[in-house]
């Protein structure tokens, strides 16, 4: 997520374009001839009821393909479905089952991915039909990669298939400046392009934060398949993070379209400055300002008597303003893990929502998210702009007829607090805003608008990886623990 002035979300997701099709997977048996002749007909006779019994008596155990992968069927799902097994590295180790609900909003969800795929790049769409990403929707499309193979929508080879050629196109990407990859690029052919999916030999500039949410993902999938480790750190190992990653903070680089020069800016404020800044810290480098919570930007406001915590900085003299959404907390949780630091306040996510529910009446899971009618991309938030439940565009301009119940926001939220029973009215509040055959909806229009339908890789990706925390845990966590994460400084 790129955020304005480095602290602004991916606007080349507003678009939408040509339907991006895929080819699914069909396994049949082809008939066997037989011998003319009385005795051939005889064996023939005897092999088909033989077949015949097989058939009615056969135990339900997993058949397996031609690629050695078993496959195993879901009672609950069609019987031509198939769900492979698949290996697991032993540090690996499940701490809950899922249940029927839980495969169900995965399998929608993974339609997402397999509508928009690239083969030829590897790439996914951003949005549905919609040619174009970021580095923060090609973190979330790998994430829901690696959650789609564990889960067995996909057999090893389709997963290999699949990562190898999004590790190529990612190592042989064009950079901005020959430093780290630019904020936007071409699904079809992995060419730089600005936000409006149009060619640029130059680009339009890095954000450190979106490179964080693929470091991420490529630091999952180094540590859960180590096959790929190798071509996961070579990717990074290209990135020149020196203006990026320095006094213990993030930086962006953008291209001042006036002068042509290259400005850098610093990036992130609270909560996904944090998400961030943790993931850099993890591959070795000093995160001391942007890792903590602690920071001397941190403020708090108490919201229906619950306190909230938000960055200070002032967007008239910094240039960009604090949402305070759920995503960047929730991400923070999923992939790090609670700690001393975003326990509570991540707690206070959830009950300040809980509250306005209990309040109003209304559903509440708030966060950025596309939209299907202009402006295209709102910012429906916690506290902003200093003021509480605001919605508003990059620049500040009033939404309030646009606020929304974040799909996403919803489903993460329940599947990190499993035991309260707000986690069920948010389920139960977004249980059909989805397109069987596309994915999960944006959210829900809160005045009566209806599903806000447009459709993308970062709400399906976070749903997708919701499951793999649920059954793992946070991942970076877990690696890390098994000595097994990725280290890019000495």
């Amino acid at each position: 997520m790129t955020m304005q002035n480095s602290n602004d979300k991916n606007d080349n997701e507003t678009n939408k374009a040509p339907f991006a099709v895929s080819k699914g997977l069909g396994n049949f048996i082809a008939p066997m001839p037989l011998n003319r002749g009385i005795f051939s007909m005889a064996i023939a006779g005897l092999l088909g009821v033989a077949v015949a019994v097989a058939i009615i008596f056969w135990p339900k155990e997993p058949a397996s393909n031609r690629a050695g992968n078993a496959l195993v069927y879901n009672n609950s799902m069609p019987l031509l479905t198939p769900v492979y097994q698949k290996s697991v590295q032993a540090y690996l180790h499940p701490i809950h089952t899922l249940n029927d609900a839980d495969i169900e909003k995965a399998r929608i969800a993974w339609k997402f991915f397999e509508k928009n795929y690239q083969k030829a790049t590897g790439l996914i769409n951003a949005v549905d039909k919609y040619p174009s990403t970021t580095m923060w929707d090609t973190g979330s499309s790998l994430g829901a990669t690696i959650a789609a193979y564990d889960l067995g929508f996909i057999n090893e080879k389709e997963f290999d298939d699949r990562v190898m050629t999004m590790m190529a196109t990612l190592y042989e990407l064009k950079l901005f400046a020959n430093k780290a990859p630019n904020k936007v690029y071409d699904t079809t052919t992995g060419s730089m392009v600005n936000y409006k999916n149009q060619a640029s030999d130059v680009g339009i500039g890095v954000s450190a934060l979106d490179l964080a949410r693929l470091a991420s993902w490529l630091n999952i999938l180094a540590g859960t398949h180590p096959k790929h480790a190798l071509s996961a750190r070579n990717i990074m190992l290209r990135w020149d993070l020196k203006e990026l990653i320095k006094e213990g903070q993030m930086y962006g680089l953008a291209l001042d379209s006036v002068t042509k020069e290259i400005r850098v800016l610093q990036e992130g404020r609270l909560g996904y400055e944090q998400y961030a800044g943790k993931v850099f810290k993890m591959l070795g480098f000093d995160q001391k300002i942007s890792a903590t919570y602690n920071n001397e930007y941190k403020a708090t406001v108490n919201i229906n008597d619950v306190p909230i915590a938000y960055d200070n900085r002032d967007p008239r003299k910094y240039g960009a303003y604090n949402y305070v959404v759920t995503e960047s907390y929730v991400m923070d949780v999923f992939e790090h893990g609670f700690d001393e630091e975003n326990r509570t306040l991540t707690d206070n996510i959830f009950e300040v929502q809980k509250r306005r529910w209990q309040k109003t009446g209304l559903v509440t899971a708030v966060s950025e998210d596309n939209l299907d009618r202009k402006p295209r991309f709102v910012y429906n938030t916690i506290f902003a702009a200093g003021s509480p439940w605001n919605a508003i565009t990059d620049t500040g301009k009033d939404m309030e007829d646009l606020k929304s119940l974040s799909t996403k926001a919803a489903v993460t939220l329940a599947y990190l607090y499993p035991d309260d029973a707000y986690s069920e009215e948010l389920l139960n509040a977004i249980s059909s805003a989805y397109d069987p055959e596309v994915g999960w909806y944006s959210g829900i229009y809160e005045k009566g608008l209806g599903y806000n339908d447009v459709i993308t890789s970062n709400t399906n990706g976070v749903i997708l990886t919701a499951l793999l925390y649920k059954k793992y845990g946070p991942l970076n966590r877990v690696l890390n623990k098994a000595g097994k994460s990725l280290k890019l400084t000495p």
